[in-house]
């Protein structure tokens, strides 16, 4: 617990707007001890950081670079042996059917690989537990039966991060002999996914959640370039995944 809590506060610390307020309390003291151009060169970066950052458009680039198509058909995935699925936390929830469920992101993941579990008839295995003791893939095994009418097969309930995704799926399915999966996760995530479960000796067919790359007929506008706090959020968990990814290649 306090390795997460370490490792979210460091990561929290490189990005907007946490690395925006260390540069301007930075230009405060230099100010103070009369660094004028220090302060001055402090300030102006932390700007230049706020509005990069908080606009569509840097959300669109990073989005697209995190993004490989899958370019896969029904066909390629009944090649594979099992469908994997990575959870996406959980949230308190005041819907009559549980008082834990699954976030947005997690759904979205559940939809997917409900529509290729039916097509394919492959057994499903979730990963991913909460920080907090709950479990993620608990309460998404519930949920994929409540909705979907679908029971997966395997509950990997340890996994607080995706290199544990991995580990803990891979001694799992070891033992059954399986090898090629499908692994379900969103497209700016599926980079660095994929990358840690082949380090694990899987053979990975991509099924990544999301809109995949910018067509180029999409034109730009203005309001690509006008601050927006939805931009904010999209560049923050963005960049936060350019980190982990980083992180794993090094």
């Amino acid at each position: 617990m306090l390795m997460f809590e370490l490792t979210k506060l460091i990561t929290n610390m490189l990005l907007p707007p946490f690395n925006i307020l260390i540069l301007l309390v930075l230009s405060f003291l230099f100010l103070a001890f009369k660094f004028k151009k220090l302060a001055a060169l402090c300030a102006l970066s932390g700007l230049t950081i706020l509005y990069v950052f908080s606009i569509p458009y840097t959300a669109q680039l990073l989005n697209d670079s995190l993004t490989t198509e899958d370019n896969l058909t029904v066909e390629d995935y009944r090649s594979a042996q099992a469908i994997v699925v990575l959870g996406a936390g959980l949230r308190d929830s005041k819907e009559l059917y549980n008082k834990i469920t699954v976030p947005g992101i997690a759904l979205e993941r559940m939809r997917y690989a409900a529509y290729l579990h039916k097509e394919t008839e492959l057994p499903i295995l979730i990963s991913g537990a909460g920080p907090n003791g709950n479990s993620e893939a608990k309460i998404m095994g519930q949920e994929f039966f409540t909705f979907f009418g679908v029971q997966p097969k395997w509950l990997e309930e340890r996994s607080t991060n995706t290199k544990q995704n991995a580990l803990y799926t891979r001694e799992m399915l070891e033992r059954e002999g399986i090898k090629r999966i499908i692994l379900v996760t969103n497209q700016w995530h599926m980079q660095r996914a994929k990358l840690l479960f082949e380090a694990q000796g899987f053979e990975v067919l991509p099924a990544s959640v999301g809109s995949g790359v910018t067509p180029e007929s999409y034109e730009l506008n203005a309001m690509h370039f006008i601050p927006q706090a939805g931009a904010m959020a999209a560049n923050m968990q963005l960049l936060k995944e350019w980190l982990g990814f980083i992180k794993e290649k090094l």
